[in-house]
């Protein structure tokens, strides 16, 4: 019968084990809920360079330095004339920049290309005659203000042709005098005074471009009526009214 007495072992232990499990918390784990996520307050990314003002007679900005405080470009004392730059460019520059102004010296820019001077206003460039850039030293100790803008006037005159000027000037006398004058100072109250040489001198024609393509305010755009060429021609002829040019037609 000893089977019999194993078997009743067995049903014992079973039976005490269910007992013991019966004896547990019958009551369910509580499950702490997740947190929550801490919403964050997402600001407009911040900008290295402020905004160029474009209309005339509002102050031109640089990119700021450090500490914060916006840097003003600087203007001519008195209108730039070109004339009077060339023989200073002869005299100092040529040697360096080829009395062409394409370049001698490697890394100097070409001044006879056009899409030079659109990125950049010309008081970009008058700073670096200033202050030097480089193995470009500064001139503000050798040459007057006056001397350093004029010589700049007979720089941007490298970049321009007569035949490009004189489709700027047909484009502007059919298209743009209208509002900005037969002289370009202006008609229509807004417009900004194109002979002015402190706006030639902080305006760069890649912003102009820009206005003259897409239009601001009630400037029209002229995009779809102008080629890009016809657009750059007339921008050229405009600055030139900034400055006494030796290539105005």
């Amino acid at each position: 019968m000893a089977w019999q007495h194993k078997a009743a072992v067995l049903l014992v232990l079973l039976l005490m084990m269910v007992l013991i499990s019966a004896c547990g918390d019958p009551r369910p784990i509580m499950r702490l809920p997740a947190p929550t996520p801490i919403a964050r307050e997402v600001g407009p990314t911040p900008t290295l360079v402020p905004e160029l003002a474009a209309a005339a007679g509002e102050e031109q900005v640089a990119a700021a330095p450090e500490g914060g405080q916006q840097a003003t470009l600087p203007v001519p004392p008195a209108r730039p004339v070109a004339a009077e730059g060339q023989q200073i460019f002869a005299q100092n520059c040529a040697a360096c920049h080829g009395a062409d102004g394409k370049g001698v010296v490697q890394g100097t820019p070409n001044f006879t290309d056009p899409a030079f001077w659109r990125e950049r206003p010309p008081a970009a460039s008058f700073q670096v005659i200033t202050d030097g850039r480089g193995a470009m030293p500064a001139w503000k100790g050798t040459l007057d203000e006056q001397q350093r803008w004029n010589v700049l006037a007979y720089i941007m005159d490298l970049s321009l042709d007569q035949d490009t000027l004189a489709t700027g000037q047909q484009i502007f006398a059919q298209n743009c005098a209208a509002c900005h004058g037969a002289d370009g100072k202006g008609v229509v109250q807004g417009t900004p005074d194109f002979t002015d040489p402190a706006y030639m001198a902080t305006t760069s024609m890649a912003q102009q471009f820009e206005v003259v393509t897409n239009g601001r305010g009630a400037m029209p755009a002229w995009g779809n009526q102008l080629s890009e060429d016809e657009r750059w021609a007339v921008l050229m002829y405009i600055r030139t009214l900034g400055y006494d040019s030796a290539q105005q037609p």
